[in-house]
């Protein structure tokens, strides 16, 4: 009399652990590409968020500010190492150049700044 033995033979599972070691590492791999465009993301928001600030500081000054002085500066806003280049063009207007970087990730911001134009406050 013979009997239906039911199961799996070894190299089927093996096969199968195999499949599922391999989707695995596939899916880990992708976690670790995200997370790493995350990371530069986060860099690159920083370092911007840096250079803005830095040029609302500037637009919030009077064009006759001692910190219009024409040449560069380097410092730091928390990680972000921001140099500041100021060209005066004319008498009445500066070309601000603000670089900024931080590990992998430079940015540029460049604006003007006229003293020609009047600056208007709420009063």
């Amino acid at each position: 009399m013979e009997t239906q033995k039911s199961g799996f033979t070894i190299i089927e599972t093996l096969i199968s652990i195999m499949l599922i070691s391999l989707s695995t590492l596939l899916l880990m791999k992708c976690m670790i590409v995200a997370l790493h465009g995350v990371k530069n993301s986060n860099l690159r928001f920083e370092v911007n968020l840096a250079l803005e600030n830095k040029k609302n500081l500037f637009l919030g000054k009077t064009f006759i500010s001692p910190l219009f002085s024409e040449g560069t500066t380097a410092e730091w806003e928390g990680d972000v190492m921001i140099r500041t280049s100021i060209v005066n063009i004319t008498d009445n207007l500066k070309k601000i150049i603000l670089k900024g970087s931080r590990k992998n990730f430079n940015a540029v911001l460049i604006f003007y700044k006229s003293g020609i134009l009047k600056e208007v406050s709420n009063e």
